[in-house]
């Protein structure tokens, strides 16, 4: 039986290979050799591996009892070098019942959680069914973690197919959570989110990554998704991938009837109009296909309303509630914006569209972004999530052991992007007190995106090292215990490392970095040593001391003295009070009006830079602090 399947993996992959590459439609064309963006075709190092998965799903979601009955194949293609004798997956809805860790979390930090109906039994993802070949397997259940007990090994350079049927149920409770469904103007929007048995990522790293799901991130394996959405006949479905029975569930005279601009001046909160009335029993299958992504998730609601624009001919489509369709007529076109800005700058983006979908949250998902609020206060929200799908989508590292890496180079391409399309300052609705008319002054998008949140630790040290498990800041949840500085701390080291190299060595080092390690899984080393062989300089300084420590920058000026007997001259000494090391620039303005322009460097590599550059000055906690 091992040699049938291993014959039948590799004359897939043989097969898959043969295909002409479209990532679009079927049949699955993920491991052709045309693909661009497969992990083989692009190796960053030369004994690099991952694995591959082709998901084959589907799915009914009752409106009736919130429940979703799903039939799940999954080809796994093993191509390490090692042979798999227990595979893992993950069930991530069970961390949202009693007893669960994640439970447990919650008291420990004095928490009372709050669940829904269906959690309170203890009910998050159920497997029904499970089997390779036809035949079913032995499993072990620890909580979000399904342990498969294989009847005979995955060998090395082979694969098999797993048959899954499985039940996973919604939830409503006060527990932090990506998978809900709420209460929608009469009707019910369910998030589809994590609601499918996921296989673990082996990696050559760790092996299996088998963390339990506390609330925070996620990592998976790259490849196809092949999707099929069963909703009440009154639902309008926003997922990942190629909508492929656009003209049967989402013809041309329907979507001209949902268009955004349809509802351009209807009140805020005003009841949503009927446009497909609700027939029960009646029901539409949505069927999605997406290549080169590592997980598949939709949102879904009656009172949808769509809006559309486009760039370089990706398509980008806003998703919103009819009652919030006067806050959203730029979603669309904003999200086109920021899909450029990411482009040009870090790297072209490697999917055909973009959905932000207005789902009361903030996450990310390929090709899909859940948000909420309405303009100008979202376009900080849509620019971070639509920003995931460079540092978490297409750049898949495994965010639970470090959030940093998606997190916090989000958070600073946040920031960028704003900057770019807006400008220095936020945009903000104009206040409605005349006080605050009066008195508010603009706040700066680093400022407010960046440095203010990092600065109000760091200046009492107590911001956290960078290189930390997401799940070990102290216990505790959100983004309590220092969780927050994945975020800004992150940004602003990005913001630092661009401050040393200067602005186009630093941009084109990342852009090597991302063409190098998109649609891979790298690790915070192989951030660091991509930027180091891209500049050419030894870089380690700044890293270790950014992400592996809580040091700080502060810098002053000790003393200002005229030079004796010389016309316009003055000596002035800095002194380092924080124990990072940094290369200085200061400005000198004489008495004229005049500007000077000076350049102190702290390593023999010294930046592109118009300033005078002074002696290099080397020095870093008590060596040399002036």
């Amino acid at each position: 039986m091992r040699s049938f399947f291993a014959f039948i993996a590799l004359l897939n992959i043989h097969l898959l290979w043969s295909q002409e590459y479209n990532p679009i439609a079927p049949p699955n064309t993920y491991q052709s050799e045309d693909n661009p963006y497969y992990w083989a075709n692009k190796k960053p190092n030369s004994d690099y591996w991952q694995q591959d998965v082709y998901y084959k799903i589907y799915a009914t979601i009752d409106e009736i009892t919130d429940i979703i009955s799903g039939s799940e194949e999954l080809i796994y293609w093993n191509n390490s070098p090692d042979t798999l004798k227990v595979v893992y997956f993950h069930l991530y809805q069970n961390a949202f019942q009693p007893n669960s860790y994640y439970d447990n979390l919650y008291h420990e930090n004095g928490s009372l959680p709050v669940y829904g109906k269906h959690e309170k039994d203890g009910l998050g993802t159920t497997i029904d069914y499970i089997a390779i070949g036809g035949k079913e397997v032995k499993t072990t259940l620890d909580n979000t973690i399904l342990i498969v007990h294989l009847n005979e090994p995955i060998l090395p350079y082979t694969g098999v197919k797993f048959d899954i049927n499985f039940k996973t149920y919604y939830g409503n409770g006060g527990v932090r959570r990506r998978m809900k469904y709420f209460a929608s103007y009469g009707k019910k929007q369910y998030n589809g989110c994590h609601w499918y048995p996921r296989i673990a990522v082996y990696d050559k790293k760790f092996g299996w990554n088998t963390d339990q799901h506390l609330g925070r991130e996620f990592y998976g394996d790259f490849g196809t998704f092949d999707v099929t959405l069963n909703f009440a006949n009154d639902y309008i479905v926003a997922a990942t991938g190629m909508l492929l029975n656009e003209e049967e569930v989402l013809p041309a005279d329907l979507r001209q009837k949902l268009d955004i601009k349809n509802f351009a001046n209807k009140p805020w909160g005003e009841k949503p109009s009927v446009i497909v009335p609700y027939e029960k029993g009646n029901r539409k299958e949505w069927h999605f296909y997406a290549e080169n992504v590592h997980d598949f998730a939709f949102t879904a609601n009656p009172h949808y309303r769509i809006g559309e624009a486009e760039w370089n001919g990706i398509k980008t489509y806003s998703f919103v509630q009819e009652p919030h369709a006067s806050g959203w007529q730029n979603a669309a076109d904003y999200a086109a914006k920021v899909i450029q800005v990411y482009s040009e700058d870090i790297g072209m983006y490697g999917y055909h569209k973009m959905i932000v979908a207005d789902a009361r949250d903030g996450m990310e998902y390929p090709m899909l972004t859940l948000d909420g609020g309405s303009d100008p206060g979202y376009r900080g929200l849509l620019a971070h999530e639509i920003g995931h799908n460079w540092f978490y989508g297409m750049m898949n590292n495994n965010e639970t052991y470090r959030a940093f890496m998606d997190e916090g180079f989000t958070q600073f391409i946040t920031s960028w992007a704003e900057e770019k399309i807006d400008g220095k300052y936020v945009v903000e609705e104009e206040a409605k007190s005349k006080y605050l008319q009066k008195f508010s002054t603009p706040r700066e998008v680093k400022e407010d995106e960046v440095y203010y949140g990092y600065m109000r630790d760091a200046v009492l040290g107590s911001d956290p090292q960078l290189n930390t498990h997401s799940d070990g800041f102290n216990g505790a949840l959100g983004q309590g215990g220092g969780y927050g500085h994945v975020y800004t701390k992150t940004a602003a080291m990005l913001y630092n490392l661009q401050y040393v190299l200067g602005d186009e060595l630093f941009l084109n080092s990342m852009k090597y970095y991302f063409q190098k390690w998109s649609f891979c899984h790298p690790y915070p080393e192989d951030f660091r040593q991509s930027i180091i062989e891209y500049t050419h300089t030894d870089l380690n300084w700044f890293f270790d001391q950014w992400l592996e420590t809580n040091k700080s920058i502060d810098y002053k000026i000790a003393a200002i003295k005229k030079v004796k007997d010389e016309e316009n001259t003055f000596n002035i000494t800095f002194k380092r009070l924080g124990r990072m090391q940094m290369p200085l620039d200061f400005q000198v303005k004489d008495q004229y009006g005049r500007r000077f322009d000076y350049y102190i460097p702290n390593q023999y590599f010294e930046k592109n830079t118009t300033a005078t550059t002074l002696p290099k000055w080397t020095g870093w906690d008590k060596l040399h602090p002036t």
